[in-house]
């Protein structure tokens, strides 16, 4: 959720940075980005994200300290200075430095996240708490614990491509997010099918304004009641507690019944158990983290297979064989992650002064690893910006090189549910149907609730299957 306070794109950032260009900070670091290049910078993101930060560390070199003008300054990073990062190294040091050195709730993104998920959800608890409640957890999202959910997530996948083939064109992203808002309801809070379409709506509706800019914008004008007079907002957040307390309730008249959720490993902690708010935030933190970036991942994959043929073929092969494997599958999805990352950015604050190789990061910095930029390092990879899914057949993806999910401790929890989640449901669409590009041109990346997502919502040709 980090990246989606810094990549959203909007254009009042770039209008204020116009007109507060007279007034920029006297101190930019020697060679870094001047003003023109800062709006360049600016300008460039919302139409070609990944080229532009390419552009900027090939010219900059792998750290780049970016002097904002005072206003942008105060709105985007509370007034601290902003660092670019690409070097894998050094990134792979700051991620797995301690929570009291380098923060990943910085005060910005605290003021947001606290309105919305709760001053004790896990994407804003540190050190011990934040260990605790991940431990708790951590069973329900790993190893055999997901292959309870395969049966569901396959029968979703079938009963949604089916009626692909009588379209004249299909846009996967929206498919994909509402499969991806039953399957993440199922493993928080085993939602019975026909409860889904009272859960549904109302959790989709908060979801989609929560990481919007009109949010963000609310969020800072709150003392003047901004917040208070969005009654649209208040009765979505109002009905999606409702659903989840009054499940809690249910489930405290009878503890004797047992569900293999993430709810009920919180309700039976050992030791001091968790408070019903506490149980609350993690839920929505669930929700938040849970819902669009499979669905991005899923869509992404199919965007880039019916553009790449030879990757299509293996993996329809594959999906279509007798032994259900799904290496080559699993090496798409890998592939897919390094060229499309859901977030672009990470955020760490620098909270006590830190030197890092040869560089010193004063304490309240704003370092932003720049995901996609690593993972199209010539260093790291060969021919970067090409699809080819065989370069994870012939080695694993590494921590350094490969860091899709962030690291350290507030790396993803639900890393490798995702994977699983989107592996099966890309097995079962290759399956059943033929696929084809309406489009041979890629399709732009645009952002959509913090998350990059293809512009034209991955859109196929669907036929049956050959």
């Amino acid at each position: 959720m980090a990246a989606a306070d810094y990549l959203e794109p909007h254009w009042v950032w770039v209008e204020e940075l116009v007109m507060d260009t007279q007034n920029a900070m006297p101190d930019v670091a020697p060679g870094g980005p001047g003003i023109a290049q800062v709006l360049r910078l600016a300008w460039g993101l919302p139409r070609r994200p990944a080229a532009t930060f390419d552009n900027l560390f090939d010219r900059y070199g792998d750290v780049v300290w970016v002097s904002l003008p005072p206003l942008v300054s105060r709105i985007l990073s509370d007034g601290s200075r902003v660092v670019l990062v690409r070097d894998a190294a050094l990134i792979k040091l700051l991620l797995t430095a301690p929570a009291e050195v380098a923060s990943a709730t910085e005060p910005r993104q605290r003021k947001l996240e606290t309105l919305l998920w709760g001053d004790r959800s896990l994407f804003l608890l540190e050190g011990p708490p934040h260990s605790r409640v991940r431990k708790l957890m951590m069973p329900r999202v790993r190893g055999e614990a997901l292959t309870q959910w395969r049966q569901f997530i396959v029968a979703s996948t079938e009963r949604e491509v089916r009626g692909w083939v009588d379209e004249p064109t299909v846009a996967v992203f929206p498919r994909m997010l509402d499969l991806s808002m039953e399957v993440i309801l199922k493993v928080a809070l085993s939602v019975p099918d026909s409860a889904m379409s009272r859960w549904k709506p109302p959790w989709r509706d908060l979801l989609k304004i929560a990481p919007s800019a009109q949010m963000q914008v609310r969020v800072a004008l709150r003392s003047v009641g901004a917040m208070r007079l969005w009654p649209r907002f208040r009765r979505d957040l109002h009905m999606c507690n409702q659903l989840v307390f009054d499940e809690i309730a249910r489930r405290r008249r009878h503890p004797e019944l047992e569900h293999n959720d993430l709810v009920d490993l919180l309700m039976r902690a050992d030791g001091e158990p968790l408070p019903d708010n506490e149980i609350r935030d993690q839920v929505l933190a669930i929700m938040a983290g849970g819902y669009d970036p499979p669905a991005a991942l899923a869509s992404w994959a199919i965007e880039r297979l019916v553009r790449t043929p030879h990757a299509l073929a293996a993996a329809t092969a594959e999906a279509r064989g007798s032994d259900q494997q799904t290496t080559y599958l699993n090496a798409v999805l890998q592939e897919t992650l390094r060229l499309r990352p859901p977030f672009m950015l990470l955020a760490r604050r620098i909270r006590e002064p830190l030197t890092l190789g040869e560089h010193h990061f004063p304490a309240g910095t704003l370092v932003l690893p720049v995901i996609q930029s690593v993972h199209r390092h010539p260093d790291l990879y060969d021919d970067p910006e090409s699809f080819r899914p065989e370069r994870f057949l012939q080695q694993r993806p590494t921590t350094k090189q490969h860091i899709p999910f962030g690291g350290g401790e507030h790396r993803c929890l639900g890393d490798r549910l995702a994977i699983f989640q989107v592996t099966h449901v890309l097995a079962t669409v290759l399956r059943l149907v033929d696929l084809a590009a309406v489009d041979p041109r890629d399709e732009p990346v645009h952002v959509e609730a913090g998350v990059q997502i293809p512009g034209n919502g991955a859109t196929v040709r669907a036929s049956r299957a050959g």
